[in-house]
């Protein structure tokens, strides 16, 4: 009888201990994959900055050169039109060009084994 309370007490222990570095491996990993999720937000915010910055003086650009050709106004005019029809085109292709990547790479980043991540990484070719 004492034998087979120590197995118990050494298969509970056990248990336990497989329970607590479960609880560990995921605390490690949703602190990791926060910070990724965290630093990519922050990236593509500042890369968004920039491209606005340069989307606005590269039009202003543009503005100049088509006004050695026609009125200023109608430079602004179609300049303003030209970002009302990529808008257009963005919002109508929302799904495939921003809904779709989010939701491949967010899947990716939560729900992939990291094992199976990592192991693709080190199989995968690398270029020269």
């Amino acid at each position: 009888m004492s034998e087979k309370s120590d197995d118990m007490r050494s298969m509970w222990r056990s248990v336990l201990s497989y329970i607590k570095l479960q609880v560990e491996n995921l605390r490690l990993l949703s602190t990791e994959k926060s910070a990724i999720l965290m630093s990519t937000c922050v990236v593509a915010a500042v890369l968004g900055i920039l491209a606005a910055f340069a989307f606005f003086f590269i039009s202003i650009g543009l503005v100049f050169l088509l006004a050695t050709v026609l009125p200023v106004f109608w430079c602004f005019m179609i300049m303003g039109g030209i970002y009302v029809l990529l808008g257009v085109v963005v919002y109508l292709l929302r799904t495939p060009l921003v809904t779709d990547p989010i939701a491949r790479w967010l899947s990716r980043l939560f729900l992939d084994n990291p094992d199976a991540i990592h192991h693709s990484e080190s199989t995968t070719p690398k270029s020269k």
